[in-house]
């Protein structure tokens, strides 16, 4: 079953994104910061978020875009207090790294985006920080979720002027693999499907909404 997608303009139509007709703007139920959009399913508990982030600059993660994905995906599982977390693509950067430089900031395009796919042991619904249940839920077992990670690393410069423009745009979804109906891996499929093509959609429309660093 194939998803129905349509054209989201996101943070003041700054960003334009495909996503299903169904899925909910949070915003209408609750406060989201300024640097994210996220969208609920209506069927399911699966969420994707779309993060304007600070360009990772960390060892390696700042000239290798499959070490700063990596870098992302390990965030979502310390937010998530992940027990467990697995990538299931290999490295497509082997035998050499995937390079990160900037780009002239006078003709800026939208970047090609990097994927990344895994899965996270988490007690979704019932942690504490550490990541174990929390009082009275000693007992329940924790869930495996499926995560969809995608990477748009904007890297402007401006040698003349000495602009730079340095951020990372982040897109995860997230499906539990463990729901309770047991549809969770037919989920995963339907998601991952419409995921891969919401990737290929985004487009930034104002360059705008990434601020000059020094």
């Amino acid at each position: 079953m194939s998803a129905s997608l349509r054209a989201r303009p996101l943070f003041g139509g700054a960003i334009s994104l495909e996503l299903p007709d169904s899925y909910l703007d949070a915003s209408d139920l609750r406060q989201i910061p300024d640097n994210q959009e996220v969208f609920l399913s209506s069927t399911s508990d699966t969420a994707v978020v779309l993060e304007v982030l600070g360009m990772v600059e960390d060892g390696s993660a700042s000239t290798d875009l499959w070490e700063a994905i990596k870098f992302h995906f390990s965030s979502i599982a310390h937010d998530n207090a992940s027990l467990q977390s697995t990538i299931l693509n290999p490295s497509p950067s082997l035998p050499s790294p995937i390079p990160s430089g900037p780009s002239p900031i006078s003709s800026p395009t939208t970047p090609t985006p990097l994927t990344l796919y895994g899965t996270q042991i988490i007690h979704k619904f019932s942690h504490n920080p550490s990541g174990l249940p929390r009082p009275g839920h000693e007992a329940d077992q924790p869930d495996k979720v499926w995560i969809g990670v995608a990477l748009w690393r904007i890297w402007l410069e401006d040698s003349a002027s000495e602009r730079k423009k340095k951020a990372d745009v982040v897109l995860s979804v997230n499906v539990n693999l463990s729901s309770e109906e047991g549809r969770g891996e037919e989920e995963r499929q339907i998601v991952q499907s419409w995921f891969e093509r919401a990737v290929g959609s985004l487009r930034i429309l104002d360059w705008g909404l990434f601020g000059d660093v020094e």
